[in-house]
């Protein structure tokens, strides 16, 4: 503790200061371009079997959409669409990235927001406001949790439920001490195993659901006067200490400005594990640059410790651990010239020449990005060329990052390739046009 506020009240006092403020031009910027890019890959992840499975088995009617291919078939109360939409979210690896926190911010927190919007019937403008606030909660605890954390727990599902337990916060309206017992609740709901996606497993798209979930819940508890343990993240046994953190909570802390984390978040332009994007960006470059795996003797991919750690299989059997595996996703964006959904099938899996490339493939820390992650990722790609010679490429950041971020045309195309083929393209057009100045919608329950 600081004085005597604990880091729950730093950061209900940090949001009800963020809501209070008027958004500045390059917040609603970065507001908008992060729902369009949420509700494109929330749309396009509610397709796939594990959120249809939970909308078919779980959802039973209540004041909340489902998004995308179950709109209209079903509704849930909030806690449940929050955990719907929030693993529809995360379950295709498109959603954003804060890097400093190693988190998916967006993917939990608007998943909350728009389920309490729903039951609220909530004005655009006051939905963008808990945007702000409830990336700016997860942003801030995840980078203070940090790599000592990331090493065994999921940041999005841990420091993501206080970010969607803040933004639920703020649309029921809570004072300062409830939205404290709300964070301090989200806490100790909060959890997320490593293991979970180190393995061909597909269950970590839960994560985020079960985060967004757990705002929710919290948040609504807290307006009924439940409370919580208000030094949950610093005390004793509490987050940090039992997850192994070393946080110093600096950040969560930090009233001076600072770019709020909104405007620094990482736009995914690959379905897969963000780890592998710029050893991707470098395999692409090289395949432009005409290398082709019938030229190729070995691969080595020069990154930081944490990639290899998270994403080091080397010979994935399903479409998940494909997700997650450097020498998967380079061997097949040297082969292919691009990475996209369709890289990612059982039979691009077992395709022999991409096996045969993948085998090639070596992993090796180097000490250059070690020192720049988890704020930047970078990574190098040195092919052994059959002929002999030798040709690299590298990436000092990760494509779609801040520091090498995609255009408003490729984000405007990432959305409408995930869209359209769910909503169609009159749909899809209108809710991108809905969402480039959601203030002026007059209610979330016609947004999408």
């Amino acid at each position: 503790m600081v004085g005597d506020r604990t880091v729950a009240e730093s950061l209900a006092e940090i949001t009800a200061e963020l809501v209070a403020q008027e958004p500045s031009a390059a917040t609603r910027a970065a507001v908008a371009r992060t729902l369009i890019d949420w509700f494109g890959v929330t749309v396009a992840g509610s397709a796939e079997p594990l959120p249809r499975t939970l909308a078919a088995t779980l959802a039973s009617g209540g004041s909340a959409r489902l998004l995308g291919s179950t709109r209209g078939d079903h509704r849930a109360d909030p806690s449940t669409a929050a955990l719907i939409n929030g693993t529809a979210a995360h379950v295709l690896e498109l959603d954003d990235i804060y890097a400093p926190g190693l988190v998916h911010p967006s993917a939990p927190v608007i998943a909350a927001a728009m389920a309490v919007g729903d039951l609220l019937d909530t004005p655009g403008a006051v939905l963008e406001r808990a945007v702000i606030a409830g990336v700016e909660v997860a942003g801030r605890v995840a980078e203070d949790l940090g790599p000592s954390h990331y090493r065994r727990w999921h940041t999005t599902g841990t420091a993501g439920a206080l970010g969607a337990a803040a933004a639920a916060a703020y649309l029921l309206e809570l004072d300062g001490t409830a939205t404290t017992h709300a964070l301090a609740l989200a806490a100790t709901m909060a959890g997320g195993l490593q293991q979970t996606f180190r393995r061909d497993a597909a269950g970590k798209p839960l994560h985020s659901g079960n985060a967004a979930q757990a705002g929710v819940v919290a948040a609504i508890s807290a307006s009924g006067g439940a409370t919580g343990a208000t030094d949950a993240l610093e005390g004793e046994a509490g987050l940090a200490a039992a997850t192994g953190s070393e946080a110093t909570w600096a950040a969560c802390r930090e009233r001076s400005p600072r770019t709020p984390v909104i405007e620094q978040l990482t736009v995914k332009p690959y379905p897969c594990c963000g780890h592998t994007f710029a050893a991707v960006g470098a395999a692409i470059d090289l395949h432009a640059r005409g290398v082709r795996p019938d030229d190729v003797e070995a691969i080595t991919v020069a990154t930081y410790g944490t990639a290899i750690d998270v994403a080091g299989n080397p010979d994935p059997q399903t479409v998940a651990g494909a997700r997650f595996s450097l020498a998967y996703t380079v061997a097949v964006a040297l082969t292919d010239g691009r990475l996209d959904q369709a890289c990612f099938t059982p039979e691009r899996i077992s395709d022999p020449v991409r096996q045969a490339l993948s085998a090639r493939v070596a992993l090796t820390a180097a000490p250059q990005y070690d020192a720049g992650f988890p704020a930047r990722r970078g990574a190098a790609l040195t092919v052994r060329l059959r002929s002999g010679d030798e040709v690299s490429q590298a990436l000092a950041d990760r494509p779609g990052s801040p520091q090498n971020p995609l255009s408003a045309d490729a984000i405007g195309a990432k959305f409408t390739g995930l869209a359209e083929p769910v909503l169609g393209g009159a749909a899809a057009a209108a809710l991108r046009e809905q969402l480039l100045d959601v203030s002026s919608v007059g209610s979330v329950r016609d947004l999408g």
